[in-house]
Protein backbone atom coordinates (compact mmCIF):
# COMPACT_ATOMS: atom_id res chain seq x y z
CA UNK A 1 0.00 0.00 0.00
CA UNK A 2 1.05 3.58 -0.51
CA UNK A 3 1.60 5.81 2.51
CA UNK A 4 -1.66 7.62 1.79
CA UNK A 5 -3.54 4.30 1.67
CA UNK A 6 -1.99 3.18 4.96
CA UNK A 7 -3.16 6.35 6.73
CA UNK A 8 -6.63 6.05 5.24
CA UNK A 9 -6.81 2.45 6.43
CA UNK A 10 -5.51 3.43 9.87
CA UNK A 11 -8.56 5.56 10.71
CA UNK A 12 -11.22 4.02 8.48
CA UNK A 13 -13.10 2.67 11.52
CA UNK A 14 -12.67 5.78 13.65
CA UNK A 15 -15.67 7.79 14.83
CA UNK A 16 -16.23 11.18 16.39
CA UNK A 17 -16.71 9.45 19.73
CA UNK A 18 -13.32 7.76 19.41
CA UNK A 19 -11.67 11.14 18.74
CA UNK A 20 -13.33 12.55 21.86
CA UNK A 21 -12.20 9.50 23.82
CA UNK A 22 -8.59 10.10 22.70
CA UNK A 23 -9.01 13.72 23.79
CA UNK A 24 -10.27 12.68 27.23
CA UNK A 25 -7.52 10.06 27.61
CA UNK A 26 -4.56 11.40 25.64
CA UNK A 27 -1.23 9.67 25.25
CA UNK A 28 1.53 10.72 27.64
CA UNK A 29 3.61 12.13 24.80
CA UNK A 30 0.69 14.29 23.64
CA UNK A 31 0.33 15.91 27.05
CA UNK A 32 4.05 16.63 27.21
CA UNK A 33 4.15 18.04 23.67
CA UNK A 34 1.12 20.23 24.40
CA UNK A 35 2.77 21.57 27.54
CA UNK A 36 5.86 22.48 25.50
CA UNK A 37 3.91 24.24 22.74
CA UNK A 38 1.64 26.09 25.18
CA UNK A 39 4.74 27.83 26.53
CA UNK A 40 4.88 29.77 23.25
CA UNK A 41 1.38 31.16 23.68
CA UNK A 42 1.04 34.89 23.07
CA UNK A 43 -1.71 37.27 22.04
CA UNK A 44 -3.56 36.04 18.94
CA UNK A 45 -0.98 33.34 18.27
CA UNK A 46 -1.86 31.58 15.04
CA UNK A 47 -0.91 27.91 14.99
CA UNK A 48 -1.28 25.14 12.40
CA UNK A 49 -0.94 21.39 12.78
CA UNK A 50 0.26 20.03 9.44
CA UNK A 51 -0.69 16.39 9.02
CA UNK A 52 -3.09 16.40 11.95
CA UNK A 53 -4.90 13.09 11.29
CA UNK A 54 -7.54 13.07 14.08
CA UNK A 55 -6.23 16.33 15.52
CA UNK A 56 -6.08 15.27 19.16
CA UNK A 57 -2.97 17.30 19.94
CA UNK A 58 -4.59 20.45 18.55
CA UNK A 59 -7.70 19.74 20.62
CA UNK A 60 -5.53 19.60 23.73
CA UNK A 61 -3.73 22.87 23.02
CA UNK A 62 -4.81 26.03 24.82
CA UNK A 63 -8.04 27.47 23.46
CA UNK A 64 -6.32 30.87 23.34
CA UNK A 65 -4.52 29.72 20.18
CA UNK A 66 -6.08 30.54 16.83
CA UNK A 67 -5.90 27.02 15.40
CA UNK A 68 -5.81 25.53 11.91
CA UNK A 69 -5.68 21.80 11.20
CA UNK A 70 -4.55 20.37 7.86
CA UNK A 71 -4.55 16.82 6.56
CA UNK A 72 -4.70 15.07 3.19
CA UNK A 73 -7.34 12.61 4.38
CA UNK A 74 -10.88 14.09 4.13
CA UNK A 75 -12.21 11.62 6.72
CA UNK A 76 -9.59 12.75 9.24
CA UNK A 77 -10.61 16.37 8.80
CA UNK A 78 -14.31 15.51 8.94
CA UNK A 79 -13.92 13.60 12.21
CA UNK A 80 -11.78 16.19 13.96
CA UNK A 81 -14.04 19.01 12.80
CA UNK A 82 -17.08 17.24 14.25
CA UNK A 83 -15.18 16.54 17.47
CA UNK A 84 -14.28 20.22 17.75
CA UNK A 85 -17.96 21.13 17.41
CA UNK A 86 -19.03 18.61 20.07
CA UNK A 87 -16.35 19.88 22.44
CA UNK A 88 -17.24 23.51 21.70
CA UNK A 89 -13.77 24.27 20.37
CA UNK A 90 -12.92 26.56 17.47
CA UNK A 91 -10.54 25.90 14.58
CA UNK A 92 -10.19 26.14 10.83
CA UNK A 93 -9.84 22.98 8.77
CA UNK A 94 -8.08 22.31 5.47
CA UNK A 95 -7.94 19.18 3.32
CA UNK A 96 -4.66 19.50 1.42
CA UNK A 97 -1.24 18.04 0.66
CA UNK A 98 1.38 19.31 3.12
CA UNK A 99 3.87 19.60 0.24
CA UNK A 100 1.65 22.13 -1.54
CA UNK A 101 -0.58 23.92 0.95
CA UNK A 102 -3.22 26.40 -0.28
CA UNK A 103 -2.04 28.96 2.27
CA UNK A 104 -0.46 32.37 1.69
CA UNK A 105 3.08 33.09 2.84
CA UNK A 106 3.88 33.96 6.46
CA UNK A 107 0.47 33.25 7.97
CA UNK A 108 1.36 31.40 11.18
CA UNK A 109 3.33 32.04 14.35
CA UNK A 110 3.72 28.31 15.01
CA UNK A 111 3.82 25.31 12.69
CA UNK A 112 3.91 21.86 14.27
CA UNK A 113 3.30 18.18 13.80
CA UNK A 114 4.10 14.87 15.45
CA UNK A 115 4.52 11.48 13.86
CA UNK A 116 4.73 12.83 10.31
CA UNK A 117 8.22 13.72 9.13
CA UNK A 118 9.82 10.35 9.96
CA UNK A 119 7.87 8.67 7.17
CA UNK A 120 9.70 10.57 4.41
CA UNK A 121 13.20 10.46 2.94
CA UNK A 122 15.62 13.40 3.12
CA UNK A 123 14.59 14.90 -0.22
CA UNK A 124 10.92 14.77 0.76
CA UNK A 125 11.66 16.14 4.24
CA UNK A 126 13.51 19.11 2.77
CA UNK A 127 10.58 19.84 0.47
CA UNK A 128 8.22 19.64 3.45
CA UNK A 129 10.38 21.94 5.58
CA UNK A 130 10.53 24.56 2.87
CA UNK A 131 6.75 24.51 2.62
CA UNK A 132 6.41 24.73 6.42
CA UNK A 133 8.85 27.65 6.41
CA UNK A 134 6.93 29.39 3.65
CA UNK A 135 3.74 29.66 5.72
CA UNK A 136 5.63 30.53 8.94
CA UNK A 137 6.08 34.17 9.91
CA UNK A 138 9.61 35.57 10.18
CA UNK A 139 10.85 34.74 13.66
CA UNK A 140 8.12 32.12 14.02
CA UNK A 141 8.56 28.76 15.73
CA UNK A 142 8.29 25.25 14.40
CA UNK A 143 7.91 22.13 16.57
CA UNK A 144 8.64 18.88 14.74
CA UNK A 145 8.19 15.71 16.79
CA UNK A 146 9.07 12.15 15.81
CA UNK A 147 9.86 8.81 17.47
CA UNK A 148 13.30 8.45 19.01
CA UNK A 149 14.87 5.51 17.21
CA UNK A 150 18.07 6.20 19.17
CA UNK A 151 16.37 4.81 22.26
CA UNK A 152 16.86 1.05 22.06
CA UNK A 153 13.51 -0.10 23.52
CA UNK A 154 11.57 1.84 20.89
CA UNK A 155 13.90 0.85 18.05
CA UNK A 156 13.61 -2.81 19.00
CA UNK A 157 9.82 -2.65 19.34
CA UNK A 158 9.60 -1.09 15.89
CA UNK A 159 11.85 -3.71 14.29
CA UNK A 160 10.09 -6.67 15.92
CA UNK A 161 6.61 -5.43 15.06
CA UNK A 162 7.72 -4.82 11.48
CA UNK A 163 9.11 -8.36 11.33
CA UNK A 164 5.86 -9.78 12.71
CA UNK A 165 3.85 -7.62 10.27
CA UNK A 166 2.12 -5.94 13.21
CA UNK A 167 3.21 -2.40 12.40
CA UNK A 168 0.11 -0.37 11.38
CA UNK A 169 1.88 2.76 10.15
CA UNK A 170 4.12 3.62 7.18
CA UNK A 171 7.80 2.77 7.51
CA UNK A 172 9.91 5.12 9.63
CA UNK A 173 13.34 6.58 8.96
CA UNK A 174 15.86 6.76 11.79
CA UNK A 175 16.53 10.48 12.07
CA UNK A 176 18.35 12.58 14.64
CA UNK A 177 18.14 16.36 14.23
CA UNK A 178 17.35 16.98 10.54
CA UNK A 179 20.35 19.29 10.20
CA UNK A 180 20.47 19.31 6.39
CA UNK A 181 16.72 19.82 6.00
CA UNK A 182 16.77 22.73 8.44
CA UNK A 183 19.84 24.44 6.98
CA UNK A 184 18.43 24.14 3.46
CA UNK A 185 15.13 25.81 4.46
CA UNK A 186 16.32 29.10 5.98
CA UNK A 187 15.64 27.76 9.46
CA UNK A 188 17.63 27.50 12.69
CA UNK A 189 17.55 24.60 15.14
CA UNK A 190 17.17 26.05 18.64
CA UNK A 191 16.75 22.89 20.70
CA UNK A 192 16.58 19.13 20.40
CA UNK A 193 14.46 17.78 23.24
CA UNK A 194 13.61 14.25 24.34
CA UNK A 195 10.19 13.76 25.94
CA UNK A 196 7.94 11.00 27.21
CA UNK A 197 10.21 8.61 29.06
CA UNK A 198 7.10 7.27 30.81
CA UNK A 199 5.61 6.02 27.55
CA UNK A 200 8.77 4.39 26.18
CA UNK A 201 8.24 0.87 27.49
CA UNK A 202 4.59 0.79 26.40
CA UNK A 203 5.80 0.10 22.86
CA UNK A 204 6.87 -3.32 24.17
CA UNK A 205 3.46 -4.18 25.64
CA UNK A 206 2.93 -6.78 22.91
CA UNK A 207 5.83 -8.80 24.36
CA UNK A 208 5.71 -8.57 28.20
CA UNK A 209 8.90 -10.57 28.99
CA UNK A 210 10.94 -8.27 26.75
CA UNK A 211 9.28 -5.23 28.30
CA UNK A 212 10.14 -6.42 31.81
CA UNK A 213 13.73 -7.13 30.71
CA UNK A 214 14.20 -3.59 29.38
CA UNK A 215 12.55 -2.07 32.42
CA UNK A 216 15.23 -3.83 34.47
CA UNK A 217 18.04 -2.70 32.14
CA UNK A 218 16.76 0.87 32.32
CA UNK A 219 17.85 0.98 35.95
CA UNK A 220 21.43 0.91 34.69
CA UNK A 221 21.35 2.30 31.14
CA UNK A 222 18.78 5.11 31.56
CA UNK A 223 17.31 4.92 28.08
CA UNK A 224 16.13 8.12 26.43
CA UNK A 225 12.41 8.83 26.12
CA UNK A 226 10.13 7.98 23.22
CA UNK A 227 9.66 11.37 21.53
CA UNK A 228 12.25 13.62 19.89
CA UNK A 229 11.10 17.24 19.52
CA UNK A 230 12.97 19.82 17.48
CA UNK A 231 12.29 23.47 18.27
CA UNK A 232 13.12 25.39 15.10
CA UNK A 233 13.10 29.11 14.42
CA UNK A 234 12.60 30.91 11.11
CA UNK A 235 15.29 33.50 10.41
Amino acid sequence: MTQEEIWINHIKNSTVDSVINYYNKPAIFQNELVELINQELGNNTKIIEVGCELGVTSLLLSDYFEKTLLDLNPLAIELTEQAHVKLNKKADFIVADMFDMPIENKQFDIVFNAGVIEHFNETERTKAFREYARILKDGGVMFIAFPNHYSLPYRLAYKIRKLLKKWPYPDEYKIYELKNEINNSNLILEKRLILSKKSLMRWLNFLPPLKWFFQFLDIFYKYEGYLTVLKIRKK
